[in-house]
């Protein structure tokens, strides 16, 4: 039986997070194309990245190595209410927590993955933008509070209603469901 379209592209999705996660480079060739593209659009000073990277190795360097040396207990979702897809696209909105290694001050951050695809029977990512929309920095004394929290979640693939049922309350998490609330707002209107 043959997958979907939107399987493969989900499949393909869900190794990228393990990969990044879990700090796993090994798994970016199945994820990736030799010659792919990632291009970071930041919205924020709170974080930093190449703005573009090409090819699988250097993306992995960025992506995956590199990241993990700055940070642990990573956990990204993906909001499974704002997945969109075609034959050669993926759009979803993310949700990332993480804690910095040095300090133990938590990260929490929100953006956009827009996925393109390549065509054939072995389906790989081509090119990559990552949007970030805002990246929070909390004290270290939230830590346990926040990831207490995220290990009750559906993990990696979580509805926006889920991911914030039962949320710390604080400013930073306020600011990002006033985000996504207007997200799903929008998607409302155009239905």
């Amino acid at each position: 039986m043959q997958k979907t379209t939107l399987k493969i592209q989900e499949d393909l999705l869900l190794k990228y997070i393990r990969a990044k996660d879990t700090n796993m480079p090994v798994l970016m060739k199945e994820v990736f194309s030799a010659n792919a593209r990632l291009e970071m659009k930041l919205q924020t000073q709170n974080i930093s990245f190449p703005s573009l990277t090409l090819g699988l190795e250097n993306i992995t360097e960025v992506l995956v190595t590199t990241f993990s040396k700055s940070y642990e207990k990573v956990h990204t979702f993906c909001l499974k209410d704002t997945l969109k897809n075609n034959e050669d696209t993926l759009t979803c909105h993310w949700i990332v927590c993480m804690r910095e290694k040095n300090s133990g001050n938590v990260r929490i951050g929100y953006g956009l993955y827009d996925w393109i695809f390549t065509s054939g029977e072995n389906t790989k990512v081509k090119h990559l933008i990552i949007t970030i929309e805002e990246m929070f920095k909390l004290e270290k004394e939230y830590s346990s509070a926040f990831f207490e929290w995220l290990e009750g979640l559906s993990y990696p693939l979580c509805s926006i209603e889920t991911f914030f049922k039962n949320s710390p309350q604080n400013e930073e998490v306020q600011t990002i469901e006033n985000y996504f609330r207007k997200v799903e707002t929008k998607k409302q209107e155009t239905i």
